[in-house]
């Protein structure tokens, strides 16, 4: 068993899912662009903002002949799982691996899942070949290892099938171009739940509320949220510069997404540089407002501009 001459790709802070899924596509040397294009999310959880997008949303079917189903068992049932060609997104708590560095457990106690690749095993099922983009790892984990990263009490591995297609033909391009838009829209329109632009008002409610909590719990939310929100300015660049790579776009077209993006781009800095602000001067009840307007603002500005990719997306002849 011969291990992959391969580089992690990490997308981003906090998107574990996504950079394993990227890591992926790498080793297997299909483009990436079409699953960033559909990327562009938004969601609040567990006290934080972030970028990512559960994996039932990938639509992996659709772009990649992909089919991803979230499974449990045994050691042994992955491993033959793994042996007849398919890989998993496992879920896991960064902590249990030993490889982690616990420097970069700035978020575990939000209890936000984890996730590492495992895409190889030997005959014998272990070891196991295994990449963590998140801790910049590519390596083995052995039987014992996988063991620890039970989640439940029922003692089985929980995880994600990312089964290969046999036979598979990607997408015409202006399709992929206008189903993600599409996509990509609708999720961050969406009244119910906690995605798109119902994710900044949940945020901008906490913030409000922010100011009756402890320092030392605002602290830490406006530390953990400026993390997540650098993360969100790192995975809209690389959406924008996947639709640019397809080449589909008039130069005019270019230039509206590029002054939009680059608004967005300014909005979120502006958000994160008032909240270390307001991490300084907590009774400025003028700053928090400004704060919690300037979250109202980039949320109408992303809805514009995802309007705007979907109106193209629609003109594409």
């Amino acid at each position: 068993m011969e291990q992959p001459n391969q580089t992690v790709v990490k997308l981003a802070a906090m998107e574990c899912a996504a950079s394993c899924l990227l890591t992926l596509l790498r080793m297997k040397q299909v483009s990436s662009r079409y699953f960033l294009m559909n990327y562009w999310s938004l969601n609040y959880s567990s006290g934080l903002l972030m970028s990512g997008k559960n994996i039932r949303l990938y639509q992996l079917d659709y772009l990649y002949g992909i089919q991803s189903e979230l499974k449990k068992g045994t050691v042994d049932e992955l491993a033959c799982f793994i042996r007849e060609g398919a890989s998993v997104l496992l879920m896991c708590r960064a902590a249990d691996m030993d490889y982690f560095p616990r420097e970069l457990l700035t978020h575990e106690a939000n209890g936000i899942q984890h996730f590492a690749l495992i895409y190889g095993c030997d005959a014998s099922g272990s070891p196991f070949l295994a990449a963590d983009p998140t801790a910049d790892f590519i390596g083995t984990l052995t039987r014992e290892q996988l063991s620890r990263t039970r989640m439940q009490k029922d003692g089985l591995l929980y995880y994600y099938t990312l089964v290969p297609p046999k036979q598979f033909l990607l997408p015409d391009p202006k399709d992929a171009f206008r189903f993600t838009m599409k996509q990509n829209l609708q999720l961050y329109t969406k009244g119910d739940h906690n995605f798109g632009y119902r994710a900044v008002e949940r945020f901008s409610a906490d913030l409000m509320e922010s100011i009756n909590w402890s320092k030392e719990r605002r602290n830490e939310w406006i530390y953990q949220n400026n993390i997540t929100i650098s993360s969100i300015i790192k995975t809209r660049s690389a959406v924008w510069n996947s639709i640019c790579e397809l080449q589909l776009l008039s130069a005019s077209q270019l230039e509206e997404g590029k002054s939009a993006v680059d608004m967005l781009m300014k909005l979120w800095t502006t958000v994160n540089f008032l909240l270390i602000k307001y991490k300084k001067n907590c009774t400025d009840t003028a700053l928090l407002r400004q704060l919690a307007d300037k979250l109202t603002e980039v949320g109408q500005k992303e809805m514009q501009f995802l309007r705007q990719m979907e109106q193209m997306g629609s003109e594409l002849i």
